[in-house]
């Protein structure tokens, strides 16, 4: 792979997924690779974001509210990667599901440039760090839906369109619970 080819993913079928086609890991190995540095990444952001500028986020929120925001992050992170591994095998249209760990390791890389924009908490501005949570977004459905087409469906058609439509939108609503899920201890426990 070479040093361009992720950016590539975003917007290809081919550059950069043929060799990632090529490679089968382990879900263990996906995990260990990709799940849980991305989520420890986004994770120890929150709580820089906690010693920094708390006051541009939850001002009223103690150290330990940011502790369990950033714990909750992590667990859910670390679920919902199965979940949506489990929702790609049975909705991808093949005669044969395709291999779990085939799925989660597609369902490992898309949410990595959402991790990314946690790299904005850098920049103590809500909006700005909302606008990059947002492209993040945008950049996880470009990736699922490429990695769809050159991993499991190979026709660039209506039917992988439809497919990233429909994964994505559970994804997107995925992403909105662990949001929310990260704020509640921040905005609902400010004496911790």
């Amino acid at each position: 792979m070479h040093l361009y080819d992720p950016l590539r993913m975003l917007y290809s079928s081919d550059a950069g997924w043929r060799e990632l086609a090529d490679d089968h890991p382990s879900i263990l190995r996906s995990f260990l690779l990709l799940v849980l540095p991305a989520s420890l990444f986004g994770a120890i952001m929150v709580l820089y974001a906690a010693t920094t500028a708390p006051q541009a986020y939850a001002p009223e929120a103690g150290m330990g509210s940011w502790y369990w925001a950033a714990a909750v992050l992590l667990l859910s992170a670390w679920f919902c990667v199965p979940l949506m591994a489990k929702i790609i095998q049975h909705s991808v249209h093949a005669a044969v599901r395709p291999p779990l760990a085939d799925c989660y390791k597609l369902a490992a890389i898309v949410p990595l440039p959402i991790w990314l924009s946690a790299l904005s908490l850098f920049i103590a501005i809500p909006a700005v760090n909302v606008i990059c949570a947002l492209l993040g977004l945008l950049a996880s459905a470009c990736l699922l839906y490429h990695g769809l087409d050159a991993l499991f469906e190979h026709d660039d058609s209506v039917e992988t369109i439809e497919l990233a439509y429909n994964i994505f939108s559970f994804g997107a609503l995925v992403w909105c619970f662990i949001v929310a899920l990260v704020l509640v201890p921040l905005l609902l426990l400010p004496a911790m």
